[in-house]
């Protein structure tokens, strides 16, 4: 009787510290991340745990966080395109067309513009996002060209920045952006719930009621 009892507190312990161990990779990845991530790890199966002990017992999963990824080219090669990126006044140029009989390109100037447009939307509605350079890290220029749907690609030549995507999901190119806020839909197109009192916020609320 007491080798069964030994053996059943030693599994317990065995139990306790696995779950103490897999908590604390938890912790350490979420720090690392500066995400809430991925759910926590399964409830101690250990009598003795305490709900305190890990995240997973005692408490409901943190939601997701969604983190917008934008990838863009610095002139300079830096992670910051521009001083300042202050929200462009007027409509930056279009992206090149991919109709057929279109033609023209986009200068580095034009490009530079819808960066500066994108990251000034974002940064002045406080969306937190991560700036990608793809002129700086050549992992980031790869991840950005093989991650754009085919459909999403230009005629010719490799995709052009900006390009948003929410996580790995691909979002759109600056047009796509730029149509999304002409109709007060840019936190939908971003896959984010638009915040109370905004004008995207109260549109939907019309649209429900």
């Amino acid at each position: 009787m007491k080798g069964g009892v030994r053996a059943a507190a030693s599994t317990d312990v065995t139990a306790h510290a696995q779950c103490t161990a897999s908590s604390a990779q938890w912790r350490t990845s979420q720090r690392r991340a500066g995400l809430r991530g991925p759910a926590p790890p399964p409830r101690c199966p250990s009598s003795g745990c305490s709900a305190s002990a890990h995240p997973a017992r005692g408490a409901s999963t943190a939601p997701l966080r969604m983190v917008i990824r934008v990838y863009i080219a610095s002139s300079s090669g830096s992670t910051a395109v521009s001083a300042g990126r202050q929200r462009a006044s007027s409509r930056p140029p279009r992206a090149p067309c991919r109709a057929a009989g279109c033609s023209g390109a986009l200068s580095a100037g034009g490009i530079k513009k819808q960066q500066q447009d994108v990251l000034g939307f974002l940064e002045a509605n406080k969306i937190e996002f991560e700036e990608k350079d793809i002129a700086a890290n050549e992992e980031n220029r790869k991840w950005m060209r093989e991650n754009v749907p085919e459909e999403s690609r230009p005629a010719s030549g490799n995709p052009l920045p900006p390009r948003i995507f929410n996580d790995s999901r691909y979002l759109g190119d600056y047009e796509a952006f730029f149509e999304a806020r002409e109709n007060n839909a840019v936190y939908a197109f971003l896959g984010l719930t638009a915040p109370p009192g905004s004008k995207e916020a109260e549109a939907l609320a019309k649209q429900q009621a």
